[in-house]
C-alpha cells in the first residue's frame, strides 16, 4: 500500500487515535508504520509526521486509551549475567519526556516484534502489547536501562533483571545493559557532564564488566550509526569510558 499525498486522512491525529484504541493497533497500522514511521527519514516533513505520531501515542498512553495486556509471558526469562554495556543516543530532543520515550519504544521496539508475531518464542500477533516492565505503577516500553541528560542528570529506566529490546541482537540484549544519551550525537561529542555520568553509572553498578565490553550500538548492529561517528576511533569518546 502506498500512502501518497492524496491520503491526507491517514496522516491525522483522528485517524491514528481511531486505530490506536484497538488491541491490535499495530496490525491495523502495519503498512503505515512500515512506510511512514519506522524508516528514520531526515526529511523535515517526514520527521514532523513521525513526531506527531509519537506524541499522539504518548498522550493516549498517558490517558490509558491504548489497550494493553493485563498479563503476558515472562519476556525476561532468558536474562543472563551482565557482561556488556551498550551505549546509545536517542536522536530525539534532549529534553524528551520519559512518557514519550516509552511511547517510541512501544511503537518501534514492541510494535515491530508484535507485527512479526514472535517474541522470545511466544506467538503474540493479534494480542494487546505486553512488556512485563513497570515504572511508577505503569507499564513501560523503554529499550534502555539508563538515560543520561546533557547536564549530567541520569535516571534508571529499567531494572537490571529486565531485557531491553535495544541492540537488534537478541543474544546481546540478554546479557547487556543499555545506557542512552538524551539527544542526537550523530556528528558531535556528548557533553563532559554526560560522559562523566556514564562513567559514574559504570563504576557504581557495573565495575565488573570488562572495559573491552563497553560497546556502541553500531558495534553490535551493523545497521546502526548510534551513538554517532565521534564514538569510535583513536580520538573517539569511547576511549574516555574505557579509561
Amino acid at each position: 500500500m502506498n500512502y501518497g499525498a492524496s491520503d491526507k486522512k491517514l496522516h491525522t491525529e483522528e485517524y491514528w487515535q481511531e486505530q490506536l484504541q484497538h488491541p491490535d493497533w499495530y496490525i491495523r497500522l502495519e503498512d503505515y508504520l512500515k512506510e511512514r514511521i519506522f524508516p528514520v527519514s531526515k526529511n523535515i516533513n517526514e520527521k514532523r509526521l513521525r513526531q506527531s505520531f509519537y506524541e499522539t501515542v504518548e498522550s493516549m498512553l498517558i490517558a490509558g486509551k491504548i489497550p494493553l495486556a493485563k498479563k503476558g509471558p515472562d519476556l525476561d526469562a532468558q536474562r543472563k549475567p551482565i557482561d556488556a554495556l551498550v551505549i546509545h543516543h536517542t536522536s530525539e530532543n534532549p529534553d524528551i519526556t520519559l512518557s514519550k520515550l516509552s511511547a517510541i519504544g512501544l511503537v518501534r521496539q514492541y510494535g515491530t516484534h508484535f507485527i512479526e508475531g514472535d517474541i522470545v518464542g511466544h506467538k503474540v500477533r493479534g494480542n494487546p502489547v505486553w512488556s512485563g516492565h513497570f515504572k511508577d505503577g505503569r507499564m513501560v516500553f523503554f529499550a534502555y536501562h539508563w538515560l543520561v541528560r546533557p547536564n549530567g542528570d541520569y535516571e534508571r529506566l529499567l531494572e537490571d533483571n529486565c531485557i531491553g529490546l535495544q541492540s537488534g541482537n537478541w543474544d546481546v540484549n540478554t546479557r547487556s545493559i543499555a545506557i542512552v544519551l538524551s539527544g542526537d550525537y550523530s556528528n558531535r561529542f556528548p557533553s563532559e557532564e554526560q560522559i562523566n555520568s556514564i562513567k559514574k553509572i559504570i563504576s557504581g553498578n557495573y565495575s565488573g564488566v570488562d572495559k573491552n565490553r563497553i560497546l556502541g550500538h553500531r558495534e553490535v548492529n551493523p545497521k546502526a550509526t548510534c551513538p554517532g561517528n565521534k564514538f569510535l576511533g583513536s580520538k573517539g569518546w569511547k576511549n574516555i569510558l574505557r579509561a
